[in-house]
């Protein structure tokens, strides 16, 4: 599964890692050698920061006004959704955007552990059902000749979840663990802190989005993630992002998300369906709150920072002023 929807879906992905990554069938212990991952510790941890203002009114900002009010400022910070430990602690220019916030804003609260057991629910087959009925010949013997005698774990479970689990194993390979993915982080954070913590979507609607995927859709998921491990691209598309992500080059990583999302139908569905089609409704409500005068600190994988109907674009057509913080 390419990285981009990783950046959407790792929430699924992590309810469903211990049930299939567990056995971590898949090894290419050369291609996971040879692209070796950044190291952090060299240089400074930024990612993508930006600054977004609302409008003032100019009669509130005139010279002569004593009381003029502050402009409303929040901070969007655009994630990947894979992290090391040695990714933390974030930069000081981070820190102090989460601190001045009020109320934490993601995309989804991942903590839910019912809502979690959930949604594994709706990504695996009922009695009687199992995987190999909806994969094609060629994509399930492929899987046979990697897995190995771990095969029938994976038959439980629809294409796009076994997908995402050996993504998930993958990343892991290569030192990144899912217990340190920046979104979590802030999750955690925010209810430590007692800040508000508002969701821009719904884990259940992703599911739903997933679950409804054709069996040509996820069986198309499938061999490209299993051809990714293969080929080694699994784990260079990782160090690519990781790399472009730390250096907080945008147009970079928005370029990674874009040729990711476009490699097979499902991938192209899944980008629509929760990127594209979902950016308008969260532009909308983060003007919202703003104007409601929310102190706000917006914690956005990146993929939804990417094409054409990006959220950094929505905002600024809203009227909103929008910089990127280095």
């Amino acid at each position: 599964m390419p990285a981009k929807l990783m950046l959407s879906l790792i929430a699924v992905a992590q309810f469903g890692v211990a049930y299939i990554a567990s056995a971590e069938p898949l090894q290419n212990k050369e291609a996971v050698k040879k692209a070796r991952p950044p190291s952090p510790a060299s240089q400074k941890v930024t990612g993508l920061l930006y600054e977004i203002r609302l409008p003032q009114d100019p009669q509130q900002t005139t010279a002569s006004s004593k009381n003029a009010s502050k402009p409303v400022v929040a901070y969007l910070y655009g994630t990947i959704h894979i992290a090391k430990a040695n990714f933390y602690p974030l930069s000081a220019p981070v820190r102090k955007a989460y601190a001045q916030a009020n109320t934490v804003v993601v995309e989804t609260d991942t903590s839910d552990e019912s809502s979690n057991r959930s949604v594994i629910g709706k990504l695996s087959y009922g009695v009687g059902d199992k995987l190999q009925n909806h994969l094609t010949p060629s994509t399930w013997m492929t899987l046979g000749e990697m897995a190995a005698e771990s095969l029938q774990q994976f038959q439980f479970y629809k294409p796009v979840l076994v997908a995402m689990g050996l993504t998930v194993s993958a990343g892991m390979q290569l030192g990144y663990d899912p217990a340190h993915v920046l979104d979590r982080h802030f999750i955690t954070a925010a209810k430590k802190d007692k800040k508000n913590l508002i969701e821009l979507d719904s884990v259940h609607y992703q599911a739903d989005v997933l679950a409804s995927l054709t069996d040509e859709e996820g069986d198309a998921i499938l061999i490209n993630t299993l051809n990714s491990f293969k080929n080694g691209d699994i784990s260079r598309e990782f160090n690519r992002m990781s790399e472009a992500w730390l250096a907080g080059d945008a147009d970079k990583l928005a370029q990674i998300n874009l040729d990711a999302s476009n490699r097979d139908i499902g991938s192209k569905k899944i980008t629509q369906k929760l990127m594209d089609d979902r950016n308008p409704a969260m532009a909308k409500k983060i003007q919202d709150l703003m104007l409601a005068g929310k102190k706000l600190f917006i914690v956005m994988g990146s993929g939804h920072l990417a094409g054409e109907n990006n959220l950094l674009a929505l905002l600024q057509q809203q009227g909103l002023q929008v910089k990127q913080i280095r």
